[in-house]
């Protein structure tokens, strides 16, 4: 093909422009460094700064994740998953009502159906948002369990406290102190309230600051322990002046670290220590949470400085695993398999380290803290004979 157009006359040369000075260059390139380092930073350390704002958030608020699928002769059918389908003692719980539920009867692939043992409050409906609640009952002693009980409060120095005090067979002797785990509230403590009190032993439930209907810590926030523990210890004073002779600590996840820390702080009046779940390392509990979020490492160590500098919480203090070499308190500890929420190895080496005989460590199955509800009767009959060494 020829072409009609005659070829383009080439662009006259453009001057290069004069080079900058080695030294511009130089600078230029090390304020870009910096801008990305800074950018950086700031992105690590906003990612730091919520997980540590998540860490030590109070939050009261239910959650209802499941569906009721259907309802009918006796059962509830619930979308299968490790938690509807696993065997034990459970409540299944809605938002104006309660269920027992018994042992599976059925379903399919996708669905399980449960026997309901009772309904305690309300009725089940096909639709209705649901949860499975391994506290399984609400309310308050009296109403929840039959126990007759009072209501009182003992001073801390975050104010006055709300307690629930199941007497005994007399105000003197040894006392259990029950503490629950963290956002969650005096009635996680029900499961064991039967066997306590078949013992004879006067037990006392506690709120403790920024609880629901307890006074507020200064910032709201929860210190996982590092200074909650301060309540636990209050209420050691309270059994003491009315009437107990000793005090068997009983905490459930950050309880059983709060627990920890009161034993540390003065072992005197204790004559035992019941840990279920419990936090015995903040920080590897901290790493385990990280990794269930998919946060590097670096990330969450990043989160654990601000934490400190944020809130004064020392992870470090809140190593139990240091302490057991010293231990010189009965322990009995539950831990589970497949505990989603607490790190358990530091379980583990707090019982390996401990001197000979110290530590009763029974591993059972479940998530976080269910050791009961998969086995309520193993689980009693560990905690009677314990009682009944320590509690006299």
């Amino acid at each position: 093909m020829v072409t009609t157009h005659a070829p383009e006359s080439p662009a006259p040369a453009t001057p290069e422009p004069p080079r900058p000075p080695r030294r511009r260059r130089v600078r230029r390139m090390v304020a870009a460094l910096i801008g990305v380092v800074l950018l950086v930073c700031v992105t690590v350390g906003g990612v730091g700064w919520y997980f540590a704002g998540v860490a030590t958030q109070v939050d009261h608020s239910a959650e209802y994740p499941l569906r009721i699928e259907d309802v009918g002769n006796g059962t509830v059918t619930l979308p299968r998953d490790p938690d509807t389908e696993r065997p034990g003692t459970w409540a299944l719980v809605w938002e104006d009502g309660r269920a027992l539920l018994g042992p599976v009867v059925g379903g399919d692939r996708g669905t399980v159906v449960r026997r309901v043992a009772s309904v305690l409050k309300g009725t089940p409906v096909k639709g209705a948002r649901a949860t499975l609640d391994h506290w399984l009952y609400d309310g308050d002693p009296k109403t929840a369990l039959g126990l007759s009980f009072k209501d009182v409060t003992y001073p801390s120095k975050a104010g006055g406290m709300p307690a629930w005090l199941l007497p005994g067979v007399s105000p003197s002797g040894t006392w259990v102190i029950a503490v629950h785990g963290r956002n969650a509230d005096k009635a996680e403590t029900f499961r064991v309230m039967k066997a306590v009190h078949a013992t004879g032993a006067t037990m006392l439930s506690i709120a403790y600051r920024n609880d629901v209907g307890a006074p507020r810590s200064g910032d709201h926030r929860n210190h996982m322990g590092a200074t909650e523990w301060q309540d636990v210890a209050s209420a050691v004073a309270y059994a003491r002046a009315n009437g107990a002779t000793g005090v068997v600590l009983y905490g459930w996840s950050m309880g059983g670290a709060m627990a920890m820390k009161t034993l540390r702080a003065d072992p005197s009046f204790v004559r035992g220590v019941v840990l279920d779940s419990p936090v015995m390392d903040w920080s590897a509990t901290l790493d385990k949470q990280g990794d269930a979020r998919h946060l590097p490492r670096f990330l969450t160590a990043v989160a654990k400085r601000i934490m400190h500098h944020r809130f004064g919480i020392d992870l470090d203090d809140l190593d139990q695993t240091r302490y057991a070499p010293r231990l010189r308190t009965p322990v009995l500890m539950f831990t589970t398999a497949d505990d989603q929420v607490v790190a358990n190895r530091p379980a583990f080496a707090f019982a390996k380290a401990a001197p000979p005989g110290m530590v009763t460590h029974i591993a059972a199955q479940g998530d976080h803290t269910e050791a009961w509800n998969t086995d309520p009767a193993a689980y009693e009959r560990a905690l009677t004979s314990f009682l009944g060494r320590v509690a006299r």
